[in-house]
């Protein structure tokens, strides 16, 4: 009958040659996942950071866009009297507060892009007040008088103002896109390197350890 005591089992198979082979290379192998799963998880955390940089510039040209659509509506409006260009209007009135909300949400990790969507904010909330004062003035005063108090705001370039400041964030979203985007590189590279550190370290130790096994069985048999 076979011995399959745990005495016989360990000197069968946990021998020193068996120990010698598996445990340096076994802590070759950890440390490469270790290093490995690390190196993953910094290129996850910098794609996101991508993706989350690109999410931020179209939510700022969402922006834009329902804004010109509330202003287009409004004086769509103003010329024709008919109502109908007031739906544009008013979901776009509804669609901008949700995106200014969301904007704020995307960049309120950098302060100073935080500071320029307080100050879009508050350039947008006087621009909405603007278009609908010319509507109210339109419905109660007349055409005329909407439109000469359109003429004045369009003086002040409030909407001026709001395509600067989008501008800005703008740019300074595509600036950190490239810094990102070289973080997420330089994570992909040092993937491959340490792939590699870890291949050739695990040949290399089961080399030298079948180099210092034979050696040993040679200095064993002389």
């Amino acid at each position: 009958m076979s011995d399959w005591s745990l005495t016989s089992l360990r000197h069968k198979y946990l021998t020193f040659p068996t120990l010698l082979r598996s445990i340096p290379v076994g802590v070759v192998l950890a440390a490469g996942i270790l290093a490995t799963s690390w190196t993953h998880d910094l290129l996850s955390d910098h794609y996101d950071m991508v993706v989350h940089t690109y999410e931020a510039i179209d939510t700022t040209k969402d922006v834009l866009i329902a804004l010109d659509d509330a202003e287009t509506g409004q004086r769509g409006y103003l010329v024709s009297g008919d109502k109908r260009y007031l739906a544009p209007y008013e979901k776009a009135m509804e669609r901008l507060h949700l995106l200014q909300n969301d904007l704020m949400t995307r960049i309120s990790d950098n302060s100073g892009q935080v500071a320029r969507v307080k100050a879009l904010d508050t350039l947008i909330e006087k621009k909405l007040e603007e278009l609908k004062h010319s509507i109210s003035l339109y419905d109660d005063v007349g055409a005329d008088a909407a439109r000469t108090n359109e003429i004045g705001y369009m003086a002040v370039g409030t909407m001026d103002r709001i395509r600067e400041i989008i501008g800005e964030i703008t740019v300074t979203e595509h600036t950190l896109l490239d810094t990102r985007h070289a973080e997420v590189e330089a994570d992909e590279f040092r993937i491959r390197v340490v792939a590699i550190i870890v291949g050739l370290a695990s040949f290399l130790t089961r080399a030298g350890v079948e180099m210092y096994l034979a050696r040993r069985y040679r200095l064993i048999r002389s």
